[in-house]
């Protein structure tokens, strides 16, 4: 079995602490590791470093060999620009190889838990030896959550391994609670399971401009994976294969999991800061501020996020945190770096 991460975000919702010069993933948002380390040492809690490979965009390797110095420089697959899940997972099977069973995994997610984690990847493993097929982790939700796409289970195979019926795109509040109420709804966390060559054919199948364009490429010959790269869609494994595949399976993930999707999730795992130290609340509720030495002084607001850093400043109501990409952009056309 081999495991592969996927490294090529840029983090924008997480501004002003993720840039462009430290994405997300290399950020340590809990304790004093980041994202990407700590989702490797969970891969390492069963595989060895040689069987761990890792897609990531050219201007992320060297942070990402400073991050991850175990790992062989030959499992760093590079990609030439950015265009999104489907054609990241398609190298990584590529680079890899079809006879392998692959775990395919974020590199920014948070699971504390690594016990718990791989019995569900083991659960997933038996699944594609025994039924076959492509195999996602469905998370039970615990709340009417608008800001995670939802995977509608179908037919019980067995305990913890379903048939999937369908997907279902970021719901509003009313029908994030229909979901929650029905019982058959759970969160796509965006991590998979399946064999190389499972994944090819579904690839061909689905997509067959990625299929055409990446398969026999020469790893080595950089110009021309770049010209295949600009000849393939900027899209998501979601949106290209797994929605339009009649042949997906869903695990139950029995582990504590985040997405750490903005700063919302933050808020939820830390919990809202209080009035001591460097935070002032006057008159203030549901208040979060990150920030180092800089005392933040808040007053009259409920439900605010403050986050302080050498780059930038953020003050942002907690219904909106989606937005902070928009920030980025704003930034960006008018020539701040960011």
């Amino acid at each position: 079995m081999k495991a592969l991460i996927l490294a090529g975000g840029s983090g924008e919702r997480f501004w002003p602490l993720s840039t462009s010069n430290t994405p997300k993933q290399f950020l340590k948002l809990f304790g004093d590791k980041s994202l990407i380390k700590q989702t490797f040492e969970r891969l390492l809690y069963r595989l060895k470093a040689e069987d761990i490979f890792v897609v990531t965009s050219e201007e992320n390797i060297e942070k990402l060999l400073e991050e991850l110095p175990e790992i062989p420089i030959e499992n760093v697959i590079k990609e030439p620009f950015k265009r999104n899940t489907a054609p990241a997972c398609f190298l990584g099977v590529l680079a890899i190889g079809p006879d392998e069973v692959i775990l395919t995994v974020p590199c920014d997610h948070r699971i504390p838990d690594s016990e718990s984690f791989w019995k569900s990847v083991d659960k997933a493993i038996h699944g594609v030896n025994k039924y076959g097929g492509l195999y996602t982790f469905g998370i039970k939700p615990t709340r009417p959550e608008t800001g995670y796409g939802y995977i509608e289970i179908g037919k019980k195979l067995e305990d913890g391994i379903y048939e999937v019926s369908r997907f279902r795109e970021k719901p509003n509040l009313e029908t994030a609670m229909e979901f929650l109420k029905s019982g058959n709804f759970y969160w796509n966390s965006g991590m998979f399971v399946w064999r190389g060559e499972d994944f090819i054919e579904e690839v061909k199948r689905t997509k067959p401009v990625i299929y055409e364009k990446l398969i026999g490429v020469n790893f080595k010959d950089e110009e021309d994976l770049k010209k295949r790269y600009m000849e393939i869609p900027d899209i998501s494994v979601d949106y290209a294969v797994l929605e339009r595949s009649s042949n997906i399976k869903m695990v139950e993930g029995e582990f504590e999991w985040s997405d750490v999707g903005n700063w919302s999730s933050i808020v939820e795992l830390e919990g809202y800061s209080e009035d001591e130290g460097n935070v002032v609340l006057i008159d203030s509720e549901k208040i979060f501020v990150k920030t180092n030495k800089k005392p933040v002084a808040v007053i009259g607001l409920s439900r605010i996020v403050v986050i302080d850093s050498p780059d930038g400043i953020l003050v942002c109501h907690e219904d909106h945190v989606q937005r902070v990409k928009d920030v980025v952009r704003k930034l960006k056309n008018r020539g701040y770096v960011v």
